[in-house]
């Protein structure tokens, strides 16, 4: 098992900050990896960061809330298809429902 570092830096392609899991990290994912072996440099332009660093209270609650609006469209969708697709569209919902409530939202 890998040991994750953990500390928050900046890409240097985007300027979203990210845990990274290695010391000598420089960049939030492979896309941004790319784009620096290709050529493109960090327009000093940030970018909003991504869900799994830290947000306001209210960027949390509105991520939440449109969690619990898509799991109720899906069990909505659910009811109103057949078979195959109502089963994964009802247990994509009760899956979303159940890391909402697991969290305590």
């Amino acid at each position: 098992m890998r040991k994750q570092i953990g500390v928050i830096k900046r890409c240097e392609i985007c300027g979203r900050e990210f845990a990274a899991r290695r010391s000598t990290a420089r960049f939030c994912s492979a896309t941004c990896r790319k784009r620096n072996a290709r050529g493109y440099a960090y327009s000093g332009k940030l970018l909003p960061p991504l869900p799994s660093c830290a947000m306001s209270d209210d960027e949390v609650l509105d991520v939440v809330k449109s969690a619990h609006d898509a799991a109720s469209d899906l069990s909505r969708a659910s009811m109103m298809t057949r078979y195959p697709l109502c089963e994964s569209l009802g247990s994509a919902a009760k899956g979303i429902e159940d890391v909402l409530k697991g969290e305590g939202l």
